[in-house]
């Protein structure tokens, strides 16, 4: 463990009759960053024993120390600093180790510390100190709009001075009757002045509200690349950006769709990271693996972001504390609740939200968040007041709801209860009175899922600590596509994480735990045509096969991890993790995976990564009906390589270079296998390959108080081994998501000059066109009376390229103890015909393109207590 920092402590040493102590001024500036919110304090003084020699002999003297307090307040070194000889260094050391402190605060968080300690030996009582001036100026320092206590804040009054508390409390003494100029002054927020007038023999009791400077968030809310515990990369945007960033709507997790390796998706929500398919990536909720991340169309993400403390996105090479994946990795870190009593409502043109927050109890936050969408409702009212509607009428609908409550049972314990659920509902039809879309299938889609979870934190020790997590949850799907395909799944799933994190020197830290799933009940049905072969024609009136089956399964993983720094500013990351998937199909796999970051300078860095991921085939790949249930798992050696420079005191330039190899992939099959004594279609088999390699580039602006923004660009290309004819898979394939080039940059900038609290920003977006399979040319089906298109399988066509142009401005009034806010956001402010997927004629003999999102505003309002 390395030694905890010096840190600067205001405390008068005082001398003591025969044998006496008390804490002395430290030598240094803290050499971490952070804010020392409360000094430690002797709880359990010690006198130590005069040496006799130095009693007989009449002699006195003074001793330094220099000793290091844990974060429970225990003395776990003293050294001697200045030396007085004659016994008394000894009895210093002798007695320093057996003081106790309260613990000090860094961040309004126990920390370890070191400060210096005097040790006065005196045969003679020193003369008696005068009494104190009296305390005639107190009062408290607080946040305007959110009532947080503000720490460490300077108070100035009269030529007395002195800082605020954890607690944003303070108390001068000796201040000057009559009128007095006090200033308060905190590095995050407006400098104060105020005038007070001191009675004399009266103590004056004020508060003071700080305005917060507008480059600072409430929290951290997004993590770009490995977790921080590795040391491999952290970049972090503060929720004060995110609200306001253009085309996020406000949303922590939408923001990641505009970070290097993410690529474009139109309506669907889907992660399309670093060109691989959305089912390699893995969403996680506090590390409990969740089916999605956004609502349908991708309009906002299914967890509350004011709930949220961080969001991990590593767009590969991830840890071996996460597995059975081979693509990205997305993470919702929520916070603990309860911080202050808090309630918001934010309403706009296609949701509402709720959220309530409060501590009962000094050990116990609880927190609950509700989320309720009308896009339905104004979508079939505007639908009805048309002269002319639409031929198609689309009503998404979701909603979602969290509660959380987090218990400081002990100093080292803390017990955390999470419940979250998300659903969706969607309608697509044709209207009956439009005699060109009678053709028009109906589209019903569905989805919902509930989660509940238990989280223990345990610190066993200053070097150890232990991290458990049991939950369990239900999650259903309903898919109706007309007469030709119709799905629905119920999964009742349970789920365990257990962790145990040791240092097991100052420079080696360890990391082993497990982590699995078990599904006791899963219930699927399928109405489905059979899946041709490769290079076939789907047959209309082929008839249609029906699934049905109830089934369980297990999957789980065991991993160990070090972090190890053999030279100042190299660490070393080495793990293996090792799977196994009881389900339809038995599989087991052993991942070695390592990362490396070298700090050179403290504005350059090098980092790179390798390793090997696997995960299990789609299910439908694996039954006997649509597929092969002799697969094996799929897999992928991921490479990256980057460097971080920052180029000007707040311009950061994070680069890297990436390759992926995929193998054993489910690979569509016209052969025939032996399969129980029977030949049998083998129709997937698990041969498939397929690479993707590219660049990401961040070049990002710190805020300053006026700006903040960044500039990222992905260069991508995902390819498949083997091309497969379409209508052999059940959905689209890494290729059919390569998009060479894309280039996002965004921009926030205040204008106090023209209104306090009035931002404007931008966000610009430009994609290349996704791959597709031109159909040129079709087969007249006379049964069906209609033309059957041929396929190829080839994505050998590319759509034009996507731009977009959002624009946001934000305005925010703020009060003692509330905030309001009004918000404009206006995306696709061009009203650019951006193609989203081709269209033909009925006879395939001309093609068009259904184009996107038109020029789309919405206009909110936030309310904050």
């Amino acid at each position: 463990m390395r030694r905890p920092p010096i840190v600067l402590l205001s405390l008068l040493g005082l001398a003591v009759v025969a044998a006496g102590a008390a804490p002395a001024l430290a030598r240094g500036q803290p050499q971490e960053t952070g804010v020392l919110t409360r000094a430690p304090e002797v709880i359990q003084p010690v006198e130590p024993e005069y040496p006799e020699a130095a009693r007989a002999a009449g002699l006195t003297g003074v001793v330094m120390l220099e000793v290091e307090i844990s974060e429970t307040g225990e003395v776990t070194d003293a050294v001697v600093t200045g030396p007085a000889g004659q016994g008394f260094d000894e009895a210093a050391l002798a007695a320093a180790r057996k003081l106790r402190f309260s613990p000090a605060e860094i961040d309004g968080a126990p920390a370890p510390v070191r400060i210096e300690y005097r040790f006065t030996f005196s045969l003679s009582a020193p003369p008696a100190a005068p009494a104190p001036p009296p305390v005639n100026l107190l009062g408290r320092v607080l946040e305007r709009g959110t009532r947080l206590p503000v720490a460490g804040a300077m108070v100035e009054a009269g030529g007395q001075l002195t800082h605020t508390d954890g607690d944003g409390r303070f108390a001068l003494a000796g201040v000057a009757d009559g009128a007095v100029q006090v200033v308060v002054t905190d590095v995050d927020h407006v400098r104060l002045d105020s005038t007070e007038t001191i009675e004399p023999g009266n103590a004056t009791q004020v508060t003071y509200w700080l305005q917060k400077t507008a480059a600072q968030g409430e929290y951290e809310a997004v993590v770009v690349g490995e977790r921080e515990e590795k040391q491999v990369s952290h970049v972090a945007i503060a929720a004060g950006e995110i609200r306001r960033v253009a085309g996020a709507s406000g949303d922590a997790v939408k923001v990641i769709q505009n970070l290097p390796g993410m690529a474009r998706s139109f309506l669907s929500g889907e992660l399309i990271v670093r060109g691989g398919n959305p089912r390699d990536t893995r969403v996680y909720v506090d590390g409990e693996e969740v089916p999605q991340v956004f609502h349908f169309g991708g309009l906002t993400s299914v967890y509350s972001s004011e709930l949220l403390k961080d969001v991990e996105f590593e767009a590969g090479n991830f840890g071996v504390r996460s597995g059975r994946a081979i693509g990205g990795r997305v993470n919702l870190v929520t916070r603990d609740p309860g911080e202050r009593a808090h309630a918001l409502a934010d309403v706009n043109l296609y949701h509402a939200t709720a959220l309530y927050e409060g501590r009962p109890s000094e050990d116990l936050g609880i927190a609950i968040a509700a989320r309720r969408s009308y896009a339905d409702a104004v979508v079939t009212r505007a639908v009805e007041s048309m002269d002319d509607p639409p031929g198609v009428s689309t009503a998404p609908r979701y909603y979602d709801l969290q509660a959380k409550a987090a218990w400081k049972a002990t100093a080292d314990d803390t017990v955390r209860l999470d419940v979250f659920g998300s659903d969706d509902r969607m309608v697509l039809t044709g209207v009956e009175d439009d005699q060109s879309l009678e053709d028009m299938d109906f589209l019903e889609f569905g989805t919902r899922f509930y989660r509940a979870g238990l989280r223990w934190d345990h610190r066993a020790g200053e070097a150890t600590r232990l991290r458990l997590a049991l939950g369990g949850g239900w999650q259903d799907v309903d898919v109706d596509a007309d007469e030709r395909f119709r799905m629905r799944q119920e999964l009742w799933s349970t789920h365990l994480r257990a962790e145990v994190h040791h240092e097991l020197a100052p420079r080696v830290k360890l990391v082993t735990g497990v982590d699995g799933q078990w599904y006791p009940k899963v219930r699927i049905e399928v109405d489905a045509p059979p899946i041709p072969p490769p290079g076939q024609i789907l047959n209309p009136n082929a008839e249609t096969r029906r699934l049905a089956m109830t089934m369980d399964g297990v999957e789980a993983g065991a991993f160990v991890e070090a972090t190890l720094e053999p030279v100042d500013g190299l660490f070393v990351v080495p793990g293996v993790r090792a799977d196994v998937h009881r389900a339809l199909a038995d599989l087991s796999w052993v991942d070695p995976r390592l990362a490396v970051r070298w700090q050179l300078r403290p504005e350059t860095a090098l980092k790179g990564a390798a390793g090997l991921y696997h995960q299990a085939p789609p299910l439908p790949y694996v039954t006997e009906e649509f597929g092969n249930p002799d697969l094996h798992e799929e897999g992928a050696w991921q490479y990256s390589l980057g460097a971080e420079q920052r180029l000007l005191p707040r311009l950061l330039l994070d680069v890297q270079l990436y390759y992926k190899r995929l193998f054993d992939l489910a690979l569509p099959s016209d052969g025939v296998i032996t399969r129980d004594g029977q030949l049998v279609a083998e129709r997937y088999r698990s041969a498939g390959t397929g690479r993707s390699y590219g660049a990401e580039l961040l070049l990002r602006w710190d805020p300053d108080g006026r700006f903040f923004g960044w500039v990222s660009y992905s260069l991508s290309r995902a390819e498949r081994g083997e091309p497969a004819a379409a209508g052999s898979r059940l959905e689209s394939e890494g290729d059919a998501y390569d998009q060479p080039h894309n280039v996002v940059a965004v921009g926030t900038l205040e204008l106090p000059e023209l209104w306090h609290g009035l931002s404007a920003g931008f966000r610009a977006r430009f994609t290349s066109g996704s791959p597709y399979e031109p159909i040129r040319g079709a087969v007249y089906d006379a049964d069906a009376d209609r033309y059957e298109p041929i396929q190829t399988g080839e994505l050998s066509g590319r759509m034009p390229p996507f731009f977009q142009l959002d624009l946001r401005v934000d305005k925010k009034w703020t009060s003692r103890t509330w905030t309001f806010a009004a918000y404009l956001e206006v995306q696709n402010v061009t009203n650019r015909e951006n193609p989203e997927a081709v269209a033909y004629s009925f006879d395939y003999s001309q093609r068009g393109w259904y184009s996107g999102l038109p020029l789309f505003p919405s206009f909110g309002l936030r309310a904050e207590y």
